[in-house]
C-alpha cells in the first residue's frame, strides 16, 4: 500500500470499528449506484457555473435495524465533471458512516422508501480551510428517495431485474468551508444525483 493511499484510509479506522463489530453478526448488502450529479444548481460560486458528472457509487451496508444500517464505500467519477471547478476531478471519495431508513417500504406499499444518511467524507478537496494535503474531511448528510420499480414492476423476471431500483439523491456538505471572497459559508448548495440502485444481499425492507 502507498503512502497517499494509507493517508486516505487511516481517518476512516475509527469510524470502520463499530462497523466491523456489527458485520460479525448481521448480513452484508452491497449497493452499486451509477447515476448522473448535477452540483452548484442551486448556488453557484463566483467564477464557476453548474456542472455535471457521471458518478459511481460502490457501499457495502451492515443492516441492523430501521436506525442502525453502519455503511462504507467510495463514490468514483471516472470521467471528472463539465465546467472548470474543483469538483472536476476523478479522484475518488471514501465514506462511512450510518444510514437511518425513514420511510420503509412496507409503509408505501412497497413503492419507495426514504433513507437518511449521514457520512463521514474523505474528499479530494474537502477539510477545514488552510488545508495543503489533497484531501479533506467533512460531514454530510445524504437525503435519499428510493423507488423500487424492480420489484414492483418486474418482479416476475427475478433477480437481478428484480432489484433495481431508481435513485433520487440530494447531497448537503454540513460542514462548508467560508468563501475566500465574501467569508460567508454557504450551508444550502447540494449536489443532486439521479440514478439506478442494484442491491444484493438487502434484508427485507418491512420494518
Amino acid at each position: 500500500m502507498t503512502r497517499t493511499a494509507a493517508r486516505m484510509l487511516a481517518p476512516l479506522i475509527l469510524v470502520l470499528s463499530p462497523v466491523a463489530m456489527a458485520a460479525a453478526q448481521q448480513p452484508v448488502a452491497f449497493e452499486l449506484q451509477p447515476g448522473i450529479s448535477i452540483a452548484d444548481f442551486v448556488s453557484v460560486p463566483h467564477g464557476t457555473e453548474s456542472t455535471t458528472a457521471f458518478s459511481l457509487r460502490f457501499a457495502t451496508r451492515f443492516p441492523v435495524n430501521r436506525w442502525f444500517n453502519p455503511v462504507v464505500g467510495g463514490v468514483f467519477r471516472p470521467y471528472g465533471s463539465t465546467g472548470a471547478s474543483s469538483r472536476n476531478t476523478d479522484a475518488p471519495t471514501l465514506f462511512a458512516g450510518n444510514v437511518m431508513r425513514l420511510v420503509p417500504a412496507a409503509r408505501a406499499t412497497g413503492w419507495f422508501s426514504v433513507e437518511l444518511p449521514l457520512l463521514v467524507t474523505h474528499a479530494p478537496g474537502a477539510g477545514a480551510s488552510g488545508n495543503l494535503r489533497d484531501y479533506g474531511r467533512d460531514l454530510v448528510v445524504l437525503p435519499t428517495v428510493l423507488m423500487h420499480v424492480g420489484a414492483r414492476g418486474l418482479g416476475e423476471l427475478g433477480p437481478p431485474w428484480s432489484r433495481f431500483d431508481v435513485l433520487v439523491q440530494v447531497e448537503q456538505n454540513l460542514t462548508p468551508n467560508r468563501d475566500t471572497l465574501t467569508g460567508k459559508r454557504d450551508r444550502f448548495n447540494p449536489v443532486a444525483t439521479v440514478g439506478l440502485s442494484l442491491s444484493v444481499g438487502m434484508p427485507g425492507r418491512s420494518d
